[in-house]
């Protein structure tokens, strides 16, 4: 069965995957109150999503915790931050099955650093996107008017976009798309039309 709707983009984080993000994971990996490392862990993440190193931006964390983590640490930290982009959230990769197998042009647009960027790419439910944009590739991080050109380029403007961050919703509302706020899966598939 076609479906007659235009290219449909997700965000990855909060939409695609757990909405919990990294800081209750990583405290509890590191030992470190929830509270005490969620500051410096956002503090830092859009430098991180443009295309700041790994490295750099783990020790900014440290220091910010009043650590210091040798490079092999880092690597650790950082793995296993990454890893929770390799699987979906309950529901999702049907939805986006439900689109691709009807013929509808899908893509990713996410604040991503590299190393969540390149787990994306290389986890077997990305496959079937027409186009994956990630921040770090571009050096460019939603809400930045830039970055949804860069997605027109490739789609055009004609397009429907779920992200769970307001700001980046009016963002590509100011530019015509029809941009919806992510709550879940039914509500998604309702405004698609496809129940």
């Amino acid at each position: 069965m076609e479906l007659d709707l235009p290219p449909v983009v997700f965000d990855i984080g909060g939409v695609l995957t757990a909405a919990e993000g990294g800081v209750a994971p990583l405290s509890a990996l590191l030992d470190i109150p929830r509270d005490r490392f969620a500051e410096p862990y956002w503090r830092h993440r859009s430098e991180y999503d443009r295309g700041m190193p790994a490295t750099e931006y783990w020790r900014k964390v440290a220091t910010d915790l009043g650590a210091t983590w040798p490079d092999e640490e880092i690597t650790r930290i950082d793995e296993f931050d990454a890893r929770r982009w390799s699987e979906l959230a309950p529901g999702r990769l049907e939805l986006i099955a439900t689109l691709q197998t009807a013929g509808v042009r899908t893509a990713l647009l996410s604040n991503a650093p590299a190393s969540m960027a390149r787990v994306a790419r290389e986890s077997r439910w990305s496959a079937g996107f027409d186009h994956r944009f990630f921040s770090s590739d571009l050096g460019m991080i939603k809400p930045e008017p830039e970055i949804y050109a860069e997605v027109e380029k490739a789609l055009g403007t004609d397009l429907v976009f779920f992200d769970d961050r307001p700001p980046n919703v009016a963002a590509a509302r100011d530019r015509g798309w029809q941009a919806h706020i992510w709550t879940d899966v039914p509500a998604a598939r309702t405004i698609l039309g496809l129940d």
